[in-house]
Parts: structure tokens; sequence; C-alpha cells
């Protein structure tokens, strides 16, 4: 049984609707092994709707890294996980039983395609912080 979790913000795509700006979002979410140990986590995607909709939770997704590997879970392997088509707004949620480094990078770009901001956000394991 995994004991630490994590939850990290996800957008990816480009929003039909007005929940927000205009343009075409992107979310990478690295995981790093910082140990010496060989460590096992899994991963599921839980979308976020809009006002009294609740979204899909996925089922979780079994992964593993060496010592000091990395892993990235992006837009692509997010949308392979859902089925709601291009646009994805939640969480990935992680799950591990070693304590991992969990950064999510978050960049938007604009009507001519060029990235115009970038946010990068540490995830920590639920309530050590």
């Amino acid at each position: 049984m995994a004991t630490l979790q994590y939850a990290a913000k996800v957008i990816c795509g480009k929003p039909a609707g007005e929940e927000l700006a205009p343009g075409t979002y992107f979310t990478a979410i690295n995981v790093h092994n910082p140990t010496n140990l060989d460590v096992r986590f899994r991963w599921k995607v839980a979308v976020s709707g809009p006002r009294d909709v609740r979204g899909e939770v996925t089922d979780f997704v079994d992964e593993g890294l060496g010592p000091d590997q990395a892993l990235e879970i992006d837009c692509p392997y997010i949308r392979e996980r859902v089925r709601q088509g291009e646009f994805v707004k939640g969480f990935v949620v992680i799950e591990s039983d070693l304590d991992l480094d969990v950064v999510g990078v978050y960049t938007a770009a604009g009507a001519r395609g060029q990235v115009e901001t970038m946010h990068i956000e540490r995830a920590f394991p639920r309530g050590t912080r």
C-alpha cells in the first residue's frame, strides 16, 4: 500500500469555452527518484468538470524508476488515459511508498502559438506541508 500521495494540477489543450483565457495549455509532471533504490509508483488522472459536473477518474498506471531516474507525464500521455477529447483539466494523482520529487511545469501559448508564460511548481506529499 502506498503511504505517500501527491496531486499535481493538469491543464492540457485548447479550451472551447470560457473556463480559461483563449490559448493552448501544456502540462508536464516530472517525477524523479532521488533515492539509491528502485521505486515503484502509480498514477491516475482525476478530471475536473465545471461547477456541479464531476469528471472521470482513470485507472492507475504502474510505473517504475531506478536510482536517480526521472519520468515525464505529459499531455499526450495524460490524454491517452482519459476519454473526453483534446482538452483536459484536472489532477494527476501519484502514489508511492518512497518520497519522490514531483514537479509540474505549466506553459501557455497565445494565438500566435508562441509560449507566453511558464510556471514551475513542486507537489508535496499530502499532509507534509
